[in-house]
């Protein structure tokens, strides 16, 4: 039978009385005792795997800092000298303690033996690999490593059966929940490969895959997830310097993903959705955010429904108007891609403006009436048409009428629903017959 160390429950009621608790009965005593007992072994058990992987024999308080970060908990301060640590006992009680070496701050001042230059400051890169950061972790099985290791190299790669493959297992298994966090961090590299279309949307598929998986719970990794999704979305992407790269369908794409994680039922985090509303309004009002951007907010609402399109989209139109029509009627040459980027700007708003009449004449009267179309969590959306959404999860975050900015002429939530004849009054003075063409009169 193997024996631990145990920490006797007088240490805890000593302990508990320093900050000020007093009579902490026997029970209780022995209960924290007990889990700190747990506790210190379990992270033992890790500071030890952080030491073999280091290939050394002696623990530091360095691996034991790590072991404490690993689990979410503040490291100790102060303890990371190379000298060895000498305890003295007391004589009253059999207690041991550090004794700190007294320093005279007026001789060290005066030292005249001054500490050498220790150099310019350099930065040095390190590369990562993903495997190496599964092997800290001695919850894994070599099973889920090895699973993991074969995903990320079927994902990153270009087999497109294989990469069909791992997303269709990602979408169904149900004993990954142990790599979850890794793999959200697998989609959170977005940032660092933003010049590689095709691994973007990748990792797109791969959060799409796990938001599809009916056996993991994404509450804790849900603003993650959202965060690398809003960064497809509004980011002007470094493959988006060339005019050559599709980064719009990227955007579109991302946006739809958006849609479905706010169908899905996911969105958990209280005030996460109203945030999400108020991040694609600032991109959209902010004229010194490239047109890519503004592209990435208009699709992000259009996809978000008709609601999101006439609370955010709709009242900042006149605004917005003036400074992109002063980009489609440039005939600068030097300007010529930034002009052709308005004309796609100009392109979502008609499908947003769309959405948003097409809404108004199919529920009639009540523009927000409850559609019975039903959505599936796991069915990505193909087209913007996403006028289900306007009820549900997003409704009760914007009745409270969360938009802001100028109106420049339209209409307000706050002043009731806006009349059809006068929504395709105002929309038809920015996009004329184009807008004509695809909704009619605008009748319902």
């Amino acid at each position: 039978e193997r024996k631990f160390a145990q920490i006797p429950k007088e240490s805890v009621r000593a302990h508990a009385e320093s900050i000020g608790i007093s009579e902490v009965p026997d029970d209780v005593a022995a209960m924290v005792a007990e889990d700190a007992c747990y506790r210190l072994r379990e992270v033992m058990q890790a500071s030890c795997q952080f030491m073999r992987h280091a290939k050394r024999k002696r623990l530091t308080a360095e691996d034991f800092n790590r072991a404490l970060r690993w689990s979410n908990v503040e490291p100790m301060y102060g303890h990371n000298s190379p000298d060895p640590m000498v305890f003295r006992p007391t004589k009253d009680a059999e207690l041991y303690f550090y004794e700190d070496r007294e320093i005279n701050l007026t001789e060290f001042a005066m030292e005249t033996i001054l500490p050498r230059n220790p150099g310019e400051t350099t930065v040095k890169g390190k590369g990562f690999h993903f495997k190496e950061l599964l092997s800290y972790s001695p919850a894994l099985s070599e099973e889920l490593v090895q699973y993991y290791d074969q995903v990320t190299r079927a994902i990153l790669g270009g087999n497109e059966q294989l990469i069909k493959t791992a997303l269709a297992d990602l979408r169904t298994n149900s004993r990954i929940s142990a790599l979850l966090p890794y793999f959200v961090y697998l989609v959170g590299e977005v940032k660092s490969i933003s010049h590689d279309l095709e691994a973007l949307t990748r990792l797109l598929q791969t959060a799409q895959a796990l938001i599809q998986n009916p056996h993991l719970y994404l509450g804790p990794y849900l603003k993650q997830l959202v965060a690398s999704v809003m960064y497809c979305i509004l980011e002007p992407l470094a493959a988006s310097i060339n005019p050559l790269n599709d980064h719009w369908a990227l955007r579109d794409y991302a946006a739809r993903l958006l849609a479905q994680i706010c169908r899905s039922g996911c969105m958990s985090v209280e005030g996460l959705q109203k945030q999400l509303l108020l991040a694609l309004q600032k991109v959209l009002v902010d004229p010194a955010r490239p047109l890519c951007s503004h592209y990435g907010a208009v699709v992000g609402l259009t996809a978000l429904g008709s609601k999101a399109v006439e609370d955010v989209l709709y009242p900042q139109l006149g605004t917005y108007w003036p400074f992109l029509q002063s980009w489609m009627e440039d005939r600068t040459i030097s300007n010529a891609q930034a002009k052709a980027d308005a004309h796609r700007v100009q392109g979502a708003l008609l499908s947003a403006a769309e959405l948003l009449l097409k809404t108004y004449q199919q529920n009639g009267s009540d523009p927000h009436a409850e559609s019975s179309h039903e959505s599936s969590p796991n069915q990505s959306p193909h087209h913007p048409d996403a006028s289900d959404f306007t009820i549900g999860t997003f409704g009760h975050l914007l009745e409270s009428g969360g938009t802001a900015g100028s109106n420049s002429g339209s209409h307000r939530r706050d002043k009731g629903p806006v009349p059809i004849t006068q929504m395709y009054a105002d929309l038809y003075s920015f996009f004329g017959d184009s807008l004509a063409v695809r909704v009619g009169n605008g009748a319902p």
